[in-house]
Protein backbone atom coordinates (compact mmCIF):
# COMPACT_ATOMS: atom_id res chain seq x y z
CA UNK A 1 0.00 0.00 0.00
CA UNK A 2 2.79 2.24 0.92
CA UNK A 3 4.56 1.54 -2.62
CA UNK A 4 1.53 2.75 -4.44
CA UNK A 5 0.69 5.93 -2.63
CA UNK A 6 4.52 7.04 -3.03
CA UNK A 7 4.29 5.72 -7.28
CA UNK A 8 1.07 8.04 -7.65
CA UNK A 9 2.59 11.02 -5.59
CA UNK A 10 5.74 10.98 -8.17
CA UNK A 11 3.07 10.61 -10.81
CA UNK A 12 0.80 13.67 -9.64
CA UNK A 13 4.20 15.61 -9.46
CA UNK A 14 5.13 14.99 -12.96
CA UNK A 15 1.63 16.04 -14.30
CA UNK A 16 2.17 19.21 -12.15
CA UNK A 17 5.50 20.33 -13.19
CA UNK A 18 4.31 19.79 -17.05
CA UNK A 19 1.50 22.43 -16.46
CA UNK A 20 3.93 24.68 -14.89
CA UNK A 21 6.29 24.04 -18.12
CA UNK A 22 3.68 24.92 -20.37
CA UNK A 23 2.61 28.57 -18.51
CA UNK A 24 5.94 29.27 -18.81
CA UNK A 25 6.23 28.35 -21.88
CA UNK A 26 3.33 30.36 -23.24
CA UNK A 27 4.37 33.27 -21.26
CA UNK A 28 7.49 33.30 -23.04
CA UNK A 29 5.95 32.77 -26.22
CA UNK A 30 3.61 36.25 -25.40
CA UNK A 31 6.69 38.51 -24.35
CA UNK A 32 8.61 37.74 -27.66
CA UNK A 33 5.28 38.69 -30.08
CA UNK A 34 4.94 42.00 -27.70
CA UNK A 35 8.77 43.07 -28.41
CA UNK A 36 7.73 41.69 -32.25
CA UNK A 37 4.86 43.54 -32.30
CA UNK A 38 6.64 47.28 -31.05
CA UNK A 39 9.10 47.64 -33.01
CA UNK A 40 7.04 46.63 -35.88
CA UNK A 41 4.66 49.59 -35.20
CA UNK A 42 7.96 51.89 -34.71
CA UNK A 43 8.75 51.99 -31.01
CA UNK A 44 12.73 51.65 -30.51
CA UNK A 45 12.60 52.92 -26.77
CA UNK A 46 11.67 49.40 -25.45
CA UNK A 47 12.56 47.86 -21.85
CA UNK A 48 14.75 45.23 -21.57
CA UNK A 49 12.18 43.71 -18.73
CA UNK A 50 9.90 42.96 -21.71
CA UNK A 51 11.78 40.49 -23.25
CA UNK A 52 12.85 38.66 -19.57
CA UNK A 53 10.34 35.57 -20.33
CA UNK A 54 11.51 34.80 -23.68
CA UNK A 55 15.25 35.16 -22.30
CA UNK A 56 15.23 32.59 -19.77
CA UNK A 57 13.32 30.19 -21.71
CA UNK A 58 14.05 29.86 -25.31
CA UNK A 59 17.85 30.06 -25.00
CA UNK A 60 17.60 26.14 -23.23
CA UNK A 61 14.02 24.64 -24.79
CA UNK A 62 13.29 26.85 -28.08
CA UNK A 63 13.73 25.90 -31.17
CA UNK A 64 16.26 27.66 -33.64
CA UNK A 65 13.36 29.91 -35.38
CA UNK A 66 11.93 31.34 -31.77
CA UNK A 67 15.48 31.68 -30.98
CA UNK A 68 16.57 33.45 -34.25
CA UNK A 69 13.69 35.89 -33.23
CA UNK A 70 14.72 36.13 -29.58
CA UNK A 71 18.15 36.97 -29.71
CA UNK A 72 17.67 39.48 -33.06
CA UNK A 73 15.28 41.87 -30.66
CA UNK A 74 17.05 41.84 -28.11
CA UNK A 75 20.20 42.94 -30.50
CA UNK A 76 18.01 45.79 -31.27
CA UNK A 77 17.10 46.55 -27.79
CA UNK A 78 20.57 46.82 -26.70
CA UNK A 79 21.29 48.78 -30.05
CA UNK A 80 19.09 51.41 -29.50
CA UNK A 81 20.51 51.51 -25.70
CA UNK A 82 24.26 52.11 -26.82
CA UNK A 83 25.34 48.73 -25.73
CA UNK A 84 26.71 47.80 -29.12
CA UNK A 85 29.13 45.09 -28.15
CA UNK A 86 26.29 43.38 -26.64
CA UNK A 87 24.05 43.98 -29.84
CA UNK A 88 26.92 42.76 -31.70
CA UNK A 89 27.06 39.30 -29.44
CA UNK A 90 23.17 38.67 -29.86
CA UNK A 91 23.29 39.45 -33.80
CA UNK A 92 25.65 36.69 -34.09
CA UNK A 93 23.89 34.62 -32.02
CA UNK A 94 20.40 34.92 -34.29
CA UNK A 95 22.31 34.64 -37.13
CA UNK A 96 23.54 31.10 -36.42
CA UNK A 97 20.20 29.79 -35.48
CA UNK A 98 18.58 31.96 -38.49
CA UNK A 99 20.68 29.78 -41.41
CA UNK A 100 19.88 26.55 -39.32
CA UNK A 101 15.87 27.61 -40.27
CA UNK A 102 17.28 29.19 -43.65
CA UNK A 103 14.93 32.48 -43.55
CA UNK A 104 16.85 34.46 -45.71
CA UNK A 105 15.10 37.72 -45.04
CA UNK A 106 15.39 37.53 -41.50
CA UNK A 107 19.25 36.92 -42.13
CA UNK A 108 19.06 39.60 -44.28
CA UNK A 109 17.66 42.36 -41.36
CA UNK A 110 20.14 40.66 -38.77
CA UNK A 111 23.01 41.67 -41.50
CA UNK A 112 22.15 44.71 -41.63
CA UNK A 113 21.44 45.47 -38.67
CA UNK A 114 25.19 44.46 -38.03
CA UNK A 115 25.77 46.57 -40.30
CA UNK A 116 24.74 49.62 -38.43
CA UNK A 117 25.95 48.61 -35.54
CA UNK A 118 30.03 48.18 -36.88
CA UNK A 119 28.96 51.39 -38.47
CA UNK A 120 28.34 53.36 -35.41
CA UNK A 121 31.96 52.20 -33.97
CA UNK A 122 33.17 53.39 -37.46
CA UNK A 123 34.26 49.75 -38.07
CA UNK A 124 33.74 50.62 -42.31
CA UNK A 125 35.29 47.36 -43.35
CA UNK A 126 33.01 45.11 -41.50
CA UNK A 127 30.10 47.73 -42.45
CA UNK A 128 30.44 46.64 -46.07
CA UNK A 129 31.11 43.32 -45.24
CA UNK A 130 27.47 42.86 -43.76
CA UNK A 131 25.56 45.18 -45.71
CA UNK A 132 26.79 43.34 -49.10
CA UNK A 133 25.74 39.60 -46.99
CA UNK A 134 22.11 41.77 -46.33
CA UNK A 135 21.98 42.79 -49.88
CA UNK A 136 22.54 39.24 -51.29
CA UNK A 137 20.58 37.48 -48.41
CA UNK A 138 17.17 39.45 -50.00
CA UNK A 139 18.22 38.62 -53.68
CA UNK A 140 17.99 35.18 -52.73
CA UNK A 141 14.10 35.54 -51.19
CA UNK A 142 13.57 38.45 -53.96
CA UNK A 143 13.00 41.16 -51.24
CA UNK A 144 12.58 43.38 -54.06
CA UNK A 145 11.90 46.88 -51.95
CA UNK A 146 13.89 45.38 -48.88
CA UNK A 147 16.65 44.42 -51.50
CA UNK A 148 16.52 48.21 -53.21
CA UNK A 149 16.88 49.99 -50.31
CA UNK A 150 19.97 47.73 -48.75
CA UNK A 151 21.60 48.71 -52.31
CA UNK A 152 21.59 51.82 -51.67
CA UNK A 153 23.22 51.52 -48.18
CA UNK A 154 25.85 49.55 -50.08
CA UNK A 155 27.03 52.11 -52.17
CA UNK A 156 27.21 54.48 -49.24
CA UNK A 157 29.29 51.92 -47.64
CA UNK A 158 31.52 51.56 -50.86
CA UNK A 159 31.90 55.07 -50.89
CA UNK A 160 33.22 54.93 -47.49
CA UNK A 161 35.51 52.52 -48.02
CA UNK A 162 36.58 54.44 -51.43
CA UNK A 163 35.81 51.19 -53.43
CA UNK A 164 33.74 53.58 -56.44
CA UNK A 165 33.96 51.53 -58.69
CA UNK A 166 31.90 48.90 -57.04
CA UNK A 167 30.01 51.95 -55.80
CA UNK A 168 29.07 53.20 -59.77
CA UNK A 169 28.62 49.75 -60.86
CA UNK A 170 25.71 48.73 -57.80
CA UNK A 171 24.60 52.46 -58.40
CA UNK A 172 23.89 52.45 -61.60
CA UNK A 173 21.92 49.14 -61.66
CA UNK A 174 19.71 50.27 -58.72
CA UNK A 175 18.99 54.00 -59.38
CA UNK A 176 16.09 53.22 -61.84
CA UNK A 177 14.40 51.14 -59.34
CA UNK A 178 14.48 53.52 -56.51
CA UNK A 179 13.21 56.32 -59.21
CA UNK A 180 9.80 54.44 -59.76
CA UNK A 181 9.59 53.76 -56.03
CA UNK A 182 8.54 56.61 -54.04
CA UNK A 183 9.47 55.66 -50.80
CA UNK A 184 12.96 55.33 -52.05
CA UNK A 185 12.97 57.89 -54.80
CA UNK A 186 14.51 60.83 -52.42
CA UNK A 187 16.90 58.08 -50.75
CA UNK A 188 17.87 57.58 -54.70
CA UNK A 189 18.73 60.86 -55.78
CA UNK A 190 20.83 61.28 -52.31
CA UNK A 191 23.27 58.52 -52.87
CA UNK A 192 23.49 60.07 -56.59
CA UNK A 193 24.49 63.38 -55.79
CA UNK A 194 26.90 62.03 -53.34
CA UNK A 195 28.68 59.87 -55.55
CA UNK A 196 28.55 62.21 -58.06
CA UNK A 197 30.45 65.13 -55.62
CA UNK A 198 32.93 62.37 -53.93
CA UNK A 199 33.94 60.01 -56.76
CA UNK A 200 37.14 60.77 -58.28
CA UNK A 201 35.23 60.20 -61.77
CA UNK A 202 32.07 62.21 -60.55
CA UNK A 203 30.33 65.38 -61.66
CA UNK A 204 29.86 68.28 -59.71
CA UNK A 205 26.82 69.43 -62.35
CA UNK A 206 25.03 66.52 -61.68
CA UNK A 207 25.26 66.71 -58.04
CA UNK A 208 24.35 70.01 -58.32
CA UNK A 209 20.97 68.71 -59.89
CA UNK A 210 20.47 65.69 -58.10
CA UNK A 211 20.06 67.82 -54.80
CA UNK A 212 18.00 70.28 -56.65
CA UNK A 213 16.05 67.70 -57.71
CA UNK A 214 15.16 66.45 -54.47
CA UNK A 215 14.60 69.92 -53.35
CA UNK A 216 12.00 70.01 -55.36
CA UNK A 217 10.48 66.70 -54.93
CA UNK A 218 9.73 67.54 -51.90
CA UNK A 219 12.51 65.53 -50.39
CA UNK A 220 13.73 66.98 -47.20
CA UNK A 221 17.57 67.29 -47.30
CA UNK A 222 19.70 66.67 -43.68
CA UNK A 223 22.40 69.83 -42.98
CA UNK A 224 25.41 67.65 -44.23
CA UNK A 225 23.16 67.24 -47.55
CA UNK A 226 22.77 71.12 -47.43
CA UNK A 227 26.87 71.99 -47.03
CA UNK A 228 26.97 69.25 -49.52
CA UNK A 229 24.97 70.97 -51.83
CA UNK A 230 26.95 74.61 -51.63
CA UNK A 231 30.44 72.93 -51.96
CA UNK A 232 28.49 71.31 -56.20
CA UNK A 233 26.95 74.67 -56.44
CA UNK A 234 30.26 76.02 -55.34
CA UNK A 235 32.09 73.92 -57.96
CA UNK A 236 29.61 74.35 -61.16
CA UNK A 237 30.41 78.62 -60.87
CA UNK A 238 27.04 79.52 -57.94
CA UNK A 239 29.51 80.62 -55.96
CA UNK A 240 27.32 83.30 -54.68
CA UNK A 241 24.56 80.83 -54.46
CA UNK A 242 26.65 78.33 -52.48
CA UNK A 243 27.58 80.74 -50.30
CA UNK A 244 24.68 82.17 -49.16
CA UNK A 245 23.51 78.68 -48.13
CA UNK A 246 26.52 78.31 -46.11
CA UNK A 247 25.73 81.62 -44.41
CA UNK A 248 22.33 80.47 -43.49
CA UNK A 249 23.85 77.31 -42.08
CA UNK A 250 26.39 78.92 -40.17
CA UNK A 251 23.65 80.76 -38.71
CA UNK A 252 21.99 77.78 -37.59
CA UNK A 253 25.04 76.14 -36.17
CA UNK A 254 26.64 79.09 -34.45
CA UNK A 255 28.39 76.02 -32.31
CA UNK A 256 29.47 74.81 -35.47
CA UNK A 257 28.80 72.01 -38.41
CA UNK A 258 31.73 69.61 -38.60
CA UNK A 259 30.42 68.71 -42.61
CA UNK A 260 29.92 72.66 -43.44
CA UNK A 261 33.34 73.33 -42.04
CA UNK A 262 35.23 70.65 -44.40
CA UNK A 263 33.15 72.17 -47.04
CA UNK A 264 34.84 75.57 -46.11
CA UNK A 265 37.95 74.11 -46.17
CA UNK A 266 38.09 72.22 -49.29
CA UNK A 267 36.72 76.17 -51.04
CA UNK A 268 39.75 77.38 -49.09
CA UNK A 269 42.08 74.94 -50.55
CA UNK A 270 40.56 75.76 -54.16
CA UNK A 271 41.12 79.03 -53.63
CA UNK A 272 44.50 78.92 -52.74
CA UNK A 273 44.02 80.60 -49.04
CA UNK A 274 46.49 78.67 -47.19
CA UNK A 275 46.32 80.57 -43.77
CA UNK A 276 42.08 80.65 -43.89
CA UNK A 277 42.40 77.16 -44.51
CA UNK A 278 45.04 76.49 -41.38
CA UNK A 279 43.11 78.44 -39.53
CA UNK A 280 39.95 76.34 -40.04
CA UNK A 281 42.09 73.09 -39.61
CA UNK A 282 42.91 74.59 -36.37
CA UNK A 283 39.60 75.35 -35.34
CA UNK A 284 38.69 71.65 -35.45
CA UNK A 285 41.53 70.21 -34.08
CA UNK A 286 38.98 68.06 -31.66
CA UNK A 287 37.22 66.88 -35.26
CA UNK A 288 40.56 65.83 -36.02
CA UNK A 289 41.23 63.90 -33.62
CA UNK A 290 37.60 62.67 -33.99
CA UNK A 291 38.99 61.80 -37.48
CA UNK A 292 41.93 59.82 -36.53
CA UNK A 293 39.83 58.16 -33.96
CA UNK A 294 37.96 56.63 -36.59
CA UNK A 295 41.02 55.96 -38.89
CA UNK A 296 42.24 53.76 -36.10
CA UNK A 297 39.45 52.21 -34.87
CA UNK A 298 38.62 49.82 -37.09
CA UNK A 299 41.15 47.17 -35.97
CA UNK A 300 40.57 48.13 -32.17
CA UNK A 301 37.17 47.67 -33.14
CA UNK A 302 37.97 43.88 -35.07
CA UNK A 303 39.81 43.18 -31.55
CA UNK A 304 36.63 44.27 -29.55
CA UNK A 305 34.47 41.76 -31.68
CA UNK A 306 37.03 38.68 -31.27
CA UNK A 307 36.95 39.68 -27.63
CA UNK A 308 33.36 39.39 -28.36
CA UNK A 309 33.17 36.52 -30.27
CA UNK A 310 35.39 34.02 -26.88
CA UNK A 311 32.81 35.79 -24.86
CA UNK A 312 29.77 34.41 -26.94
CA UNK A 313 31.81 30.88 -27.43
CA UNK A 314 32.17 31.16 -23.40
CA UNK A 315 28.38 31.75 -23.46
CA UNK A 316 27.46 28.74 -25.87
CA UNK A 317 29.95 26.24 -23.35
CA UNK A 318 28.00 27.40 -19.99
CA UNK A 319 24.25 27.41 -22.15
CA UNK A 320 25.57 23.96 -23.14
CA UNK A 321 26.36 22.47 -19.88
CA UNK A 322 23.90 23.82 -18.35
CA UNK A 323 21.69 21.53 -21.08
CA UNK A 324 23.87 18.63 -20.11
CA UNK A 325 22.73 19.44 -16.50
CA UNK A 326 19.21 19.69 -17.33
CA UNK A 327 18.97 16.51 -18.90
CA UNK A 328 20.99 14.58 -16.49
CA UNK A 329 18.74 15.63 -13.81
CA UNK A 330 15.80 14.38 -15.88
CA UNK A 331 17.55 11.34 -16.12
CA UNK A 332 18.68 11.24 -12.56
CA UNK A 333 14.85 12.24 -11.86
CA UNK A 334 14.18 9.20 -13.96
CA UNK A 335 16.50 6.89 -12.49
CA UNK A 336 15.03 8.00 -9.02
CA UNK A 337 11.38 6.88 -10.39
CA UNK A 338 12.19 3.84 -11.15
CA UNK A 339 14.04 3.33 -8.07
CA UNK A 340 10.94 4.06 -5.79
CA UNK A 341 8.94 1.51 -8.09
CA UNK A 342 11.78 -1.15 -7.54
CA UNK A 343 11.63 -0.30 -3.69
CA UNK A 344 7.81 -0.71 -3.79
CA UNK A 345 7.98 -3.87 -5.67
CA UNK A 346 11.41 -5.02 -3.37
CA UNK A 347 9.05 -4.87 -0.42
CA UNK A 348 6.49 -6.88 -1.67
CA UNK A 349 8.66 -9.01 -3.11
CA UNK A 350 12.66 -9.79 -1.20
CA UNK A 351 14.29 -7.13 1.31
CA UNK A 352 17.73 -8.01 0.04
CA UNK A 353 16.85 -7.66 -3.78
CA UNK A 354 15.69 -3.84 -3.02
CA UNK A 355 18.88 -2.85 -1.05
CA UNK A 356 21.53 -4.04 -3.54
CA UNK A 357 19.27 -2.17 -6.46
CA UNK A 358 19.67 0.87 -4.65
CA UNK A 359 23.08 0.76 -3.58
CA UNK A 360 23.65 0.06 -7.49
CA UNK A 361 22.37 3.37 -8.62
CA UNK A 362 23.55 5.50 -5.96
CA UNK A 363 26.80 4.61 -7.23
CA UNK A 364 25.86 4.92 -10.28
CA UNK A 365 24.62 8.55 -10.04
CA UNK A 366 27.78 9.47 -7.90
CA UNK A 367 29.68 9.00 -10.88
CA UNK A 368 27.71 10.67 -13.18
CA UNK A 369 27.69 13.22 -10.80
CA UNK A 370 31.46 13.05 -10.84
CA UNK A 371 31.76 13.25 -14.36
CA UNK A 372 29.47 16.16 -14.54
CA UNK A 373 31.22 18.12 -11.51
CA UNK A 374 34.43 17.81 -13.92
CA UNK A 375 33.16 18.82 -16.80
CA UNK A 376 32.70 21.68 -15.31
CA UNK A 377 35.77 22.69 -14.08
CA UNK A 378 37.31 22.25 -17.59
CA UNK A 379 34.69 24.31 -18.88
CA UNK A 380 35.56 27.27 -16.46
CA UNK A 381 38.96 27.34 -17.01
CA UNK A 382 38.35 27.38 -20.69
CA UNK A 383 36.21 30.25 -20.18
CA UNK A 384 39.09 31.78 -17.83
CA UNK A 385 41.51 31.54 -20.40
CA UNK A 386 39.55 33.37 -23.02
CA UNK A 387 38.93 36.26 -21.05
CA UNK A 388 42.35 36.64 -19.97
CA UNK A 389 43.99 36.43 -23.53
CA UNK A 390 40.99 39.07 -24.81
CA UNK A 391 41.69 41.62 -22.12
CA UNK A 392 45.49 41.03 -22.92
CA UNK A 393 44.85 41.25 -26.47
CA UNK A 394 42.29 44.84 -26.00
CA UNK A 395 45.22 46.27 -23.29
CA UNK A 396 47.65 45.58 -26.13
CA UNK A 397 46.24 47.65 -29.21
CA UNK A 398 45.56 50.65 -27.00
CA UNK A 399 48.64 50.91 -26.43
CA UNK A 400 49.73 51.01 -30.02
CA UNK A 401 47.05 53.30 -30.56
CA UNK A 402 47.52 55.86 -27.97
CA UNK A 403 51.57 55.48 -29.00
CA UNK A 404 49.89 56.16 -32.54
CA UNK A 405 48.06 59.33 -31.37
CA UNK A 406 51.46 60.81 -29.63
CA UNK A 407 53.56 60.25 -33.16
CA UNK A 408 50.66 62.08 -35.24
CA UNK A 409 50.24 65.03 -33.11
CA UNK A 410 54.12 65.21 -33.22
CA UNK A 411 54.23 65.66 -36.69
CA UNK A 412 51.35 68.43 -35.91
CA UNK A 413 53.94 70.53 -33.65
CA UNK A 414 56.63 69.96 -36.86
CA UNK A 415 54.09 71.37 -39.04
CA UNK A 416 53.68 74.17 -36.66
CA UNK A 417 57.25 75.11 -36.28
CA UNK A 418 57.33 75.11 -39.67
CA UNK A 419 54.86 77.86 -39.89
CA UNK A 420 56.94 79.55 -37.46
CA UNK A 421 59.79 78.69 -39.64
CA UNK A 422 58.05 80.53 -42.80
CA UNK A 423 56.85 83.67 -40.80
CA UNK A 424 60.36 84.33 -39.19
CA UNK A 425 62.29 84.05 -42.95
CA UNK A 426 59.76 86.68 -44.10
CA UNK A 427 61.17 89.44 -41.61
CA UNK A 428 64.91 88.59 -42.88
CA UNK A 429 66.38 90.01 -45.66
CA UNK A 430 67.18 86.93 -47.88
CA UNK A 431 63.88 85.24 -47.07
CA UNK A 432 64.65 82.29 -49.60
CA UNK A 433 68.15 81.53 -48.18
CA UNK A 434 66.48 81.44 -44.24
CA UNK A 435 63.67 79.88 -45.30
CA UNK A 436 65.42 76.72 -47.05
CA UNK A 437 68.41 76.94 -44.11
CA UNK A 438 65.29 76.39 -41.41
CA UNK A 439 63.13 73.99 -43.02
CA UNK A 440 66.83 71.97 -43.44
CA UNK A 441 67.47 72.27 -39.79
CA UNK A 442 63.30 71.19 -39.15
CA UNK A 443 63.38 68.06 -41.79
CA UNK A 444 67.23 66.55 -40.97
CA UNK A 445 65.09 63.80 -39.05
CA UNK A 446 64.74 62.37 -42.28
CA UNK A 447 67.77 62.24 -44.00
CA UNK A 448 69.36 59.25 -45.73
CA UNK A 449 72.98 59.87 -43.52
CA UNK A 450 73.73 57.45 -40.89
CA UNK A 451 72.96 60.60 -37.94
CA UNK A 452 69.66 61.66 -39.99
CA UNK A 453 68.52 57.75 -39.68
CA UNK A 454 69.50 57.37 -36.08
CA UNK A 455 68.20 60.08 -35.17
CA UNK A 456 65.15 58.53 -36.58
CA UNK A 457 65.73 55.40 -35.32
CA UNK A 458 65.55 56.77 -31.79
CA UNK A 459 61.96 58.37 -32.02
CA UNK A 460 60.75 55.52 -32.92
CA UNK A 461 62.25 52.99 -30.73
CA UNK A 462 60.83 56.27 -27.30
CA UNK A 463 57.49 56.73 -29.14
CA UNK A 464 56.57 53.01 -29.91
CA UNK A 465 58.18 51.28 -27.02
CA UNK A 466 60.95 49.81 -28.89
CA UNK A 467 59.75 47.66 -31.68
CA UNK A 468 63.26 47.78 -33.00
CA UNK A 469 65.04 46.19 -30.38
CA UNK A 470 62.18 43.18 -30.03
CA UNK A 471 62.11 42.68 -33.43
CA UNK A 472 66.00 41.81 -33.80
CA UNK A 473 65.71 39.73 -31.28
CA UNK A 474 63.08 37.82 -32.69
CA UNK A 475 65.07 38.06 -36.33
CA UNK A 476 68.58 38.34 -35.08
CA UNK A 477 69.36 37.68 -38.56
CA UNK A 478 67.62 41.01 -40.21
CA UNK A 479 70.25 42.99 -42.01
CA UNK A 480 70.96 47.03 -41.27
CA UNK A 481 69.03 47.72 -45.00
CA UNK A 482 66.12 45.68 -43.02
CA UNK A 483 66.08 47.71 -40.46
CA UNK A 484 66.27 50.90 -42.08
CA UNK A 485 63.16 49.60 -44.33
CA UNK A 486 61.06 48.78 -41.24
CA UNK A 487 61.95 52.81 -39.98
CA UNK A 488 60.68 54.39 -42.85
CA UNK A 489 57.76 52.18 -43.19
CA UNK A 490 56.79 52.72 -39.41
CA UNK A 491 57.07 56.60 -40.44
CA UNK A 492 54.59 56.28 -42.46
CA UNK A 493 57.29 56.89 -45.92
CA UNK A 494 56.47 56.11 -49.13
CA UNK A 495 58.17 54.11 -52.05
CA UNK A 496 59.87 56.77 -53.74
CA UNK A 497 60.79 58.86 -51.01
CA UNK A 498 62.38 55.27 -49.48
CA UNK A 499 63.67 54.53 -52.91
CA UNK A 500 65.51 57.83 -52.67
CA UNK A 501 67.08 57.91 -49.19
CA UNK A 502 67.84 54.30 -49.86
CA UNK A 503 69.38 55.08 -53.33
CA UNK A 504 68.12 51.93 -54.76
CA UNK A 505 66.69 54.31 -58.19
CA UNK A 506 63.56 52.02 -58.33
CA UNK A 507 60.38 52.04 -56.65
CA UNK A 508 59.57 48.29 -57.61
CA UNK A 509 63.11 47.10 -55.66
CA UNK A 510 61.50 49.31 -52.64
CA UNK A 511 58.36 47.04 -52.66
CA UNK A 512 60.25 43.55 -53.25
CA UNK A 513 62.27 44.35 -50.12
CA UNK A 514 58.90 45.22 -48.12
CA UNK A 515 57.48 42.19 -49.47
CA UNK A 516 60.18 39.70 -48.29
CA UNK A 517 60.37 41.59 -44.58
CA UNK A 518 56.90 41.44 -44.35
CA UNK A 519 57.27 37.00 -45.23
CA UNK A 520 60.02 36.85 -42.61
CA UNK A 521 57.53 38.70 -39.85
CA UNK A 522 54.81 36.56 -41.05
CA UNK A 523 56.92 33.32 -39.51
CA UNK A 524 56.65 34.39 -36.38
CA UNK A 525 54.34 33.48 -34.03
CA UNK A 526 51.14 35.43 -34.32
CA UNK A 527 51.20 37.68 -31.45
CA UNK A 528 54.71 38.92 -31.78
CA UNK A 529 54.19 38.88 -35.75
CA UNK A 530 50.87 41.36 -35.39
CA UNK A 531 52.71 43.81 -33.21
CA UNK A 532 55.34 44.52 -36.49
CA UNK A 533 52.91 44.07 -39.16
CA UNK A 534 50.45 46.62 -37.52
CA UNK A 535 52.80 49.26 -37.61
CA UNK A 536 54.18 49.04 -40.83
CA UNK A 537 49.95 48.47 -42.87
Amino acid sequence: MRSKILFFSCLLLLLVGCQRRDSVKRRAYESLDTVIRLYEAGVDTIDAELLAPALAYFPTKGDAAANARLWYQWGLITYYQGAYDKAIVSYERALQQTRLVGDRHLEGLICRAMADTYNRTYNIREDTVYMRKAWQAFDAEEDSLYQAETALRLVGAYMNDKQWGKADQLLQDVLPVCLRNGVLAGHGMSVYASYQLNAPSGNPALAAKGFEAMAAGGFPLSDDQLSDWGYALYLTGEKDRANRLWDSLARQHPEGLAQLQFRLYNRHCLEGDTEEALALLEKSALQQDSLLLSQTSEAVSRAQRDYLEAVAEGERIVAARERERETMTWIISALVIVLLVLVGLAVWQEQRERLDTVRLALEESQRIAKRLSEAEHRHINKIESLERNARTRQSSLETIRANYLDTIRDGYRRLGRLFEDKQFAETQTRTESVLYRRVCETLKDIDGDSKGFQRLRDYIEDRLDHPIAAMQKDLPTLSDKDIRLFCYLVIGYDAPLISALMDVGKDSTVHTWKKRLVDRIRRLPVSKAKRYLDLIR
